[in-house]
């Protein structure tokens, strides 16, 4: 019994890193009205990862989504690898945190992942380019970041739901 479990669990796990690859690979074609925005729709299955299983395994999937989706693209260790890369290490770090305190629903640790995926990012692209300006960017990628996580956290929590209903 306790190998089936195993083994089902590996299988969802791995699921959701297939579908957050998928995502983060046609999120860039989605049209959006803001330029550099997306909607961040790969960071539903890192909140999934988290609730079902854990922190260990949010990151395993966030960090291979990045990985294995850069390397797809054909970006691996170029620029927006880095970028991207900053962005889920600082927002998967900021929602363990938070996740550990118990006082944030699914919605609020996506918002809080949005808006320090932005951060990361932001502070990536001025270390590489050397550019203080850069941060000017921050305050309209922050209130961004609060429409986009409130989307993705209610969409992460209907699939929750669905999810423990299957269970």
């Amino acid at each position: 019994m306790n190998r089936k479990n195993s083994v089902k669990n590996m299988m969802i796990i791995t699921m959701l890193m297939a579908m957050s690859i998928v995502f983060h690979l046609i999120e860039p074609v989605l049209p959006i009205p803001v330029p550099g925005v997306k909607l961040g729709l790969a960071n539903i299955l890192g909140l999934i990862a988290l609730m079902l299983y854990g922190i260990k395994t949010m990151y395993a999937v966030n960090l291979s989504r990045v990985l294995i989706a850069s390397l797809l693209r054909g970006i691996l260790f170029g620029t927006g690898f880095w970028v991207s890369l900053s962005g889920v290490l600082i927002s998967t770090t900021i929602v363990a945190l938070l996740y550990k305190t118990n006082k944030f629903s699914v919605v609020g640790l996506s918002i809080a992942a949005a808006a320090f995926h932005n951060v990361g990012q932001v502070f990536m692209i001025m270390l590489i380019y050397s550019s203080v300006f850069m941060i000017y960017w921050m305050p309209p990628l922050i209130w961004l970041s609060i429409p986009t996580g409130l989307l993705t956290g209610i969409l992460a929590t209907g699939a929750l739901q669905r999810l423990r209903v299957m269970k």
